[in-house]
């Protein structure tokens, strides 16, 4: 299971969660809710070097480059998505159009200029398409296209929901 944006229609007092069923079993999405209590662990979302593992060949040698990378400046490289699927459950999520979802939270703004300058020229030669999500302190998160395409304001996810943030104001969540 997965946290999962809330709907408006979910109970407040529980925990929104969702389960994703691999594509042999129609790639469905289950959206859930539960109690505090039926919760036995929280896990952080499954590191990219340890996930590579199960990538084919092209695939692993770009993951593990990028999570040598984020190594260097100061944070470590996460998946979510079909590559954390695949991962937790030995189950077959990825396919040929497969995404590679990276969760990055770099400890400052230099580290994130630097992790967005090297996915933005990593991916003209990458066998698969870069995507992912640039985490702030406070918990919310940022597509990291958007945070490099110079965009004047931001779509920041956060545990509450999304709000549209002026772009001039990212490099605060950093001080």
């Amino acid at each position: 299971m997965i946290a999962r944006a809330r709907q408006p229609d979910d109970d407040p007092a529980r925990h929104a969660i969702g389960l994703a069923l691999p594509p042999t079993q129609g790639k469905l999405r289950i959206a859930l809710t539960v109690a505090a209590d039926g919760i036995a662990r929280i896990e952080e979302p499954p590191a990219l070097r340890e996930a590579a593992a199960v990538l084919p060949y092209a695939m692993r040698t770009v993951a593990t480059g990028l999570a040598e990378l984020a190594d260097h400046l100061g944070f470590t490289a996460r998946v979510f998505g079909s590559l954390a699927w695949q991962h937790r459950t030995g189950e077959a999520y990825l396919s040929q159009g497969s995404d590679l979802d990276l969760l990055a939270a770099p400890p400052s703004t230099s580290a994130v200029s630097a992790w967005l300058s090297h996915l933005a020229s990593l991916e003209a030669r990458s066998p698969m398409r870069l995507d992912g999500e640039i985490e702030f302190r406070d918990g919310g998160a940022v597509n990291w296209r958007e945070l490099a395409g110079g965009a004047s304001s931001l779509l920041v996810k956060a545990p509450d929901g999304a709000r549209l943030v002026p772009a001039s104001a990212w490099a605060a969540a950093w001080a």
